[in-house]
């Protein structure tokens, strides 16, 4: 168990470490930029720390100050010295932060052991160029799952799956191959269904009586009867013969 425990420490950390050398370049790139909070890492004791920030600025000015005080006198030297104060109260803090933010850049890159240290010490953040994701915050934000989200996989899936421990237990091998089988030969075409021709028959040849066809029935005029009119065609007047007797 205390094996396992210690290959997969060394996995994760050969991990993370591949994670920082991305990081890195990421950074080089321009992929990646890196935010600095000079309140958090500004204190004696952090590893980006340097008193020389606040102490060389202040000197360079007194110096000056002192310089035209004694050459032009003490009118003049009064108000080189004003300037030199409000100068240094009001422009030496973006000094500090520049030179903090340098200092942390190239800590950062160092190694990964500098970089997990300053990680938690916190008062920096990492920023994607170019794409609209939150920024990871030290020390609550997970770098790791940062890097892996915008930059990929530190390690390999098969690198991973190599140095995975493996179970002890009977050696599994697979079935040996089997020979393949032959092509069935292709099926016999299909044999066409035999045309009839049928031909005339023959002039003497008996060929059966045509059914005999019904005359049809003359039907004699009907007779004539008593009051009945006759029209003759030629004729343009109706002839009457009907007799018919004066009242």
């Amino acid at each position: 168990m205390s094996r396992l425990l210690a290959e997969w420490k060394e996995r994760k950390g050969r991990e993370e470490e591949q994670l920082h050398e991305q990081l890195c370049a990421a950074i080089r790139a321009g992929q990646v930029q890196v935010y600095t909070d000079p309140r958090l890492l500004d204190f004696q004791g952090s590893p980006v720390h340097q008193h020389w920030d606040h102490l060389l600025p202040l000197t360079i000015e007194a110096t000056l100050a002192l310089i035209i005080l004694l050459a032009s006198g003490i009118a003049t030297g009064i108000v080189a010295m004003t300037l030199c104060v409000l100068a240094h109260l009001y422009g030496n803090k973006y000094y500090v932060a520049w030179r903090l933010k340098m200092r942390a850049h190239a800590y950062l890159m160092a190694g990964y052991a500098q970089f997990v240290t300053l990680w938690q010490l916190g008062g920096v953040a990492l920023v994607v160029k170019g794409v609209n994701e939150a920024p990871c915050l030290a020390p609550k934000g997970d770098w790791r799952k940062f890097i892996r989200r915008n930059l990929g996989e530190g390690e390999s899936q098969a690198q991973a799956m190599a140095n995975a421990p493996v179970p002890a237990g009977p050696r599994m091998t697979a079935p040996p191959a089997q020979p393949a089988a032959a092509p069935s030969p292709p099926p016999p075409e299909p044999t066409p269904a035999p045309v009839v021709m049928e031909t005339a028959p023959l002039a003497d040849a008996l060929q059966p009586e045509p059914p005999a066809t019904a005359e049809p029935e003359v039907m004699a005029p009907p007779s004539p009867k008593p009051g009945d009119r006759w029209a003759s065609i030629a004729d343009e007047d109706v002839p009457h013969d009907e007799v018919v007797p004066k009242s």
